[in-house]
């Protein structure tokens, strides 16, 4: 089942960049792509993004999904996800990604490299836990040293 759950982390991926790029409020929505988002995310979802140095939060659910949206809609005027290397760990992935974004108001252009490890269920996404130093992912799958 895991290559599945590999295969599910890349799909889910490629739908929130599609959302997510070009956060411009005149832009039209694509509603496909967030349908097909909510058919791989379970509605319990958690995302833990307590290890942000800026705004560290936890979003829980669909509406904490649309929150988070919100706040980069907010704060980016592009935002996207480039994985580098997607690590098998059974019922969780380990993603090692770079983001990079340019802000909405200063236009400023950011990258940042991260791990985000992945938990998946019936091949539905249920939690995502992010900004880990790689080693540190890996290792809290149980795959590091």
């Amino acid at each position: 089942m895991s290559q599945e759950n590999v295969d599910a982390v890349r799909e889910v991926m490629a739908l929130l960049n599609r959302i997510t790029r070009g956060s411009d409020p005149g832009a039209e929505r694509d509603l496909d792509a967030e349908r097909d988002l909510l058919e791989r995310i379970s509605p319990e979802v958690r995302i833990d993004m307590s290890r942000r140095v800026f705004n560290p939060d936890v979003y829980e659910g669909y509406v904490g999904l649309a929150r988070l949206g919100r706040e980069i809609g907010d704060v980016w005027a592009d935002f996207r996800i480039t994985p580098t290397q997607f690590v098998d760990a059974g019922d969780r992935v380990v993603v090692m990604e770079t983001r990079a974004a340019r802000g909405a108001g200063s236009g400023v252009e950011v990258e940042q490299h991260a791990a985000v490890i992945w938990t998946l269920r019936a091949g539905r996404v249920v939690c995502m836990e992010t900004d880990f130093d790689p080693q540190e992912a890996l290792a809290a799958v149980g795959l590091g040293e």
